[in-house]
Formats: C-alpha cells, sequence, structure tokens
C-alpha cells in the first residue's frame, strides 16, 4: 500500500512540555485507523501533526506522498486533508448562524470555514454529488443557527469530504450526538471510507465506523499498541478510574419549598418554536436526567433556568419560571452552578486557555469568564479545596491549556461548587471523557448528590445516569413525553 504520512521519530514540545513522542507512524491509503487513548494521551496533537497544523520538533522527519513525490512540508496539500470536530461547530452557531448548510459544505474547497470564492460548476456539482450521496438535501438549503448538533456534523462531514481528500481527520466526531444521530454518521462515516482513508478518534466503543479495522493506542503521547480493530475496543472499554476524589462535606439541608418552576413556558427563536408549554417542577430531594434527541430543547431549558433567554410571549401571556422558592433572578444567579460545553468553550475562545485552574475555580464566585479582579483569601481557601475534592489539589497553578480534556472537566465542576449553590446544573458533562474519566465524574456527581446538592443532569446517554437520579424529564421536538420517577420511566421503558 502507498504510504500517504510517514512519521519518524516525531516529537512536539510546547512551552518546554513533550506533548507527543517520540514515535514512528505511517498511514497507508485504503487503511482505516482509530486512534484511541485517555484525555491528555496526544490524540488532537497527533491529528494536528498529520494535519500540518503543528510543526514537529527537530530530529524528527514528517513526509507526505499523495503520488506525485515525497515532500515534507504540507504546502499545496492542505486542501488534500479534510478535517471535522465537535468544536468546529462552535464557530457557526456563534459568529454566522444564518449560513447556509450548502455554503459550508462548499467552503470545504477552499479550507475556510464560511465562503469567501465564487465556487466553479464543477465544485458545484461536487457538493450536489456529497449533498445526493448524504442525502442532507434540506440541510443544505437551511441555516446553520437552526440545525441541531447532529445536522450540523453531517454538513460538517460533507464539507470534509467535498474537495475528495487523500485523508479525512476525525477528531471525536460523534461526540455530543444522539443515539439517532450517532447510528446516521456512522453509516456516512462508512460511506466516507469508500472514498478516502479515515483516522478516527472516539471514547466509546460505539463511536468508531465498521469500515476501520486498524488501531493506535495512545499514551503520554505515545504509541503504546498499533495493531487490529479489537485493540481500541479494548482500550476504549469501561475501566475503574486511576483517580480518588476527596470525600465531598455534606450541606445543609436545602429549606425552600421548590427549586425550581415552570408553567405553560415555550421558547421561540428565529420564528421557530424550541419549546412548547412546558410545565415542570423540582422539588427539594430530587436529583433530573433530561434525556432527549439533539434538537430536543436540552440545553434551551437549562438556559431558561438561568435566564439566558426568555420565556414567549404566547395569546395567553408569558410562561412563568420561578427559581429557588421564588426568589428573583439577582438572588437565583449566584446560587445556581453550571458545568456546559459552552462555558468550558467561552474559556477557550475569550481566554485561550491563558488561565490557571485556581483562577478558573475562582471566577466561579464571581461568575465571570476569568478574573476580573484580586480575588479574597476565602475564594482562595475555597478554591484550593475543591480542586482538592476533584482530585486536582496540586495542579492549582496549572494553565488550562496544559491540562488534559478531562482535567480541564473537573475544574469546571470545582469552579460550579466553590460558591456553596442551591441548584447545580450538568450540560452533558461526561461528553469528550475517555473511560476513566467518565466513570471519575459520576463518582463525583454521586457524591455530591450524597453530600446534599440537588442536581439537573442533562445527557444524551441514559447509561449517564448516576444512581442518585431519581426523576427524568424527556423531551422531543421541545415537547415533555414523560416526567416521572426513574422507576415510572424504566417501567415505560419496558412496557415500549
Amino acid at each position: 500500500m502507498q504510504p500517504l504520512i510517514s512519521l519518524t521519530n516525531v516529537s512536539v514540545t510546547r512551552d518546554g512540555r513533550r506533548l507527543l513522542g517520540p514515535l514512528s507512524f505511517t498511514l497507508e491509503a485504503g487503511r482505516h485507523v482509530a486512534l484511541a487513548g485517555s484525555n491528555g494521551a496526544g490524540k488532537t496533537t497527533f491529528l494536528r501533526v498529520l494535519h500540518g497544523d503543528i510543526l514537529p520538533d527537530g530530529g524528527g522527519q514528517r513526509v507526505y506522498d499523495f503520488g506525485n513525490g515525497p515532500q515534507r512540508t504540507v504546502l499545496g496539500l492542505r486542501q488534500r486533508i479534510g478535517l471535522v470536530s465537535a468544536d468546529m461547530q462552535d464557530f457557526y452557531f456563534l459568529h454566522t448562524p444564518h449560513i447556509s448548510g450548502r455554503n459550508v459544505i462548499l467552503a470545504g474547497f477552499f479550507d475556510t470555514p464560511i465562503l469567501y470564492d465564487v465556487p466553479s460548476a464543477e465544485q458545484e456539482r461536487a457538493a450536489d454529488e456529497v449533498i445526493e450521496l448524504f442525502g442532507i438535501h434540506d440541510l443544505a438549503e437551511s441555516e446553520m443557527g437552526t440545525m441541531s448538533t447532529g445536522q450540523v456534523r453531517k454538513v460538517l462531514l460533507a464539507r470534509g469530504l467535498v474537495p475528495n481528500p487523500v485523508i479525512l481527520l476525525l477528531d471525536e466526531s460523534l461526540d455530543g450526538l444522539d443515539v439517532l444521530s450517532r447510528a446516521e454518521v456512522l453509516s456516512l462515516l462508512d460511506k466516507a471510507g469508500d472514498r478516502t482513508t479515515l483516522v478516527h478518534t472516539a471514547h466509546r466503543i460505539g463511536d468508531i465506523p465498521d469500515c476501520i479495522g486498524n488501531a493506535v493506542v495512545l499514551k503520554d503521547g505515545r504509541i503504546t499498541v498499533s495493531g487490529q480493530r479489537d485493540v481500541a475496543l479494548e482500550e476504549l472499554s469501561v475501566v475503574a478510574p486511576e483517580r480518588v476524589a476527596c470525600d465531598i462535606p455534606a450541606t445543609s439541608p436545602v429549606e425552600m419549598e421548590y427549586l425550581l418552576r415552570m408553567r405553560h413556558v415555550s421558547v421561540v427563536t428565529d420564528g421557530v418554536r424550541i419549546l412548547h408549554d412546558i410545565n415542570w417542577q423540582v422539588l427539594p430531594g430530587e436529583n433530573w436526567a433530561v434525556l432527549g434527541d439533539n434538537g430536543a430543547g436540552k440545553s434551551t431549558l437549562l438556559k431558561l433556568i438561568v435566564s439566558e433567554i426568555s420565556p414567549y410571549a404566547d395569546d395567553d401571556g408569558v410562561g412563568v419560571i420561578e427559581r429557588l422558592g421564588g426568589v428573583t433572578m439577582d438572588r437565583a444567579r449566584p446560587r445556581i452552578g453550571v458545568v456546559s460545553p459552552d462555558l468550558q468553550a467561552s474559556y477557550a475562545r475569550e481566554l485561550g486557555w491563558e488561565v490557571t485552574a485556581e483562577e478558573t475555580v475562582m471566577s466561579g464566585y464571581r461568575g465571570s469568564v476569568g478574573m476580573l479582579d484580586e480575588p479574597t483569601s476565602e475564594e482562595k481557601i475555597g478554591a484550593a479545596q475543591w480542586l482538592e475534592r476533584v482530585g486536582l489539589g496540586d495542579l492549582g497553578t496549572r494553565r488550562l491549556r496544559h491540562m488534559s480534556y478531562g482535567q480541564q472537566r473537573r475544574v469546571f465542576l470545582a469552579r460550579a461548587m466553590a460558591p456553596g449553590p442551591d441548584l447545580l446544573l450538568l450540560d452533558e458533562p461526561l461528553s469528550g471523557l475517555d473511560a476513566s474519566s467518565r466513570v471519575f465524574m459520576q463518582g463525583l456527581m454521586q457524591s455530591l448528590a450524597d453530600s446534599g446538592i440537588p442536581i439537573i443532569l442533562v445527557t444524551h446517554h441514559v447509561e449517564d445516569r448516576f444512581a442518585a437520579v431519581n426523576r427524568v424529564l424527556v423531551l422531543e421536538e421541545g415537547r415533555q413525553r414523560f416526567c416521572g420517577t426513574r422507576d415510572e420511566y424504566e417501567m415505560a421503558l419496558v412496557m415500549g
């Protein structure tokens, strides 16, 4: 088989830290590879080296050969290496929500996020071919801001495939997708595998396409195992956590009639109804799992709770939201802790991760992104205590940039807990985590619930629930399809 990319004794060092290597690796045409490893193992850095975004340290060799002879630079080849990742869609939601799916796909010819150039007739025909192959005609004509996470991922996959790349790199491309969307995207990946060579990272066994038969396992930036697909499946299997968190101190019982009440609440965005007449209450002693497919309205529900968005005014009036026994939103906001991918992404977007774990936790006292002024001694002590409780007591001075994704997630959990919230909102807290980190985080969530912290958990994965979850709310296309106890929900599943 033709070697497309060859790495020989390649290392990557940044700020005096070895992120990758030394390692050697050969990617052969048609030999699809799954890339496995824990958070912080170096998978994303590995993909960036293949993509040409990162120059390896001196002494190693990186050679590309796409049929016109070997070369050591990616110059002239970048558009022949496609890339799809879960975090790419943040750009469209934040900056260009009105761009059409078709223009995003066409931008793949120019390796730009949006379309700046006029595509040729040949490129238009190629886009039509991929749109037909994926069956996404409706998405091509829709705006990115109106799409669910799963729909955006299909468009991004089409964008990566449209220039007919030699290689398609997939960095957690199924992360954050519901069961149906994962199945649909996995089917599309198998189709993509018929046209190009895939390199695919994943944290869950079900996220590896059937067409991938080979695997590489990374640990601490080095290749530890290289072999058949079963190697990756073994690496992704559930394992016991390597870390142990400190005990969570018991909190005082919540003395209020209710934590949350919603009555006849609807949400409309850009003329599209996202939530329909939600009636829901959360009482002391209850821990809720909010389930539903991509686009069901789960994250919108959480944004309502923290007043990031407002209820829609129907003919019968505006829906009512009451929080923490009926206090004003100004008083409720600092008493509601939040952990979400949006919040975590904001630290990358606004601060470039150039903030320490301790500063991140202390910012929770102010409800700000980063520290805006000097912390108090009480805030410093609280940040240190909570970093210790989430197993990161010795990493307070480390910058988020130098922490694994799993460690960052625990920092944000400590940030939410440090001010002593009366209610904790967790939006997909296990997304992007490896098996060990998922088990560890589930243990943390259970410990928090056992200590008396009421929790609302939003997740796509039923298996991500922890034992203390005793209530379930299911959303479907913005409507309540189930609201009741966990036992009632599981009985409803059995009954079909």
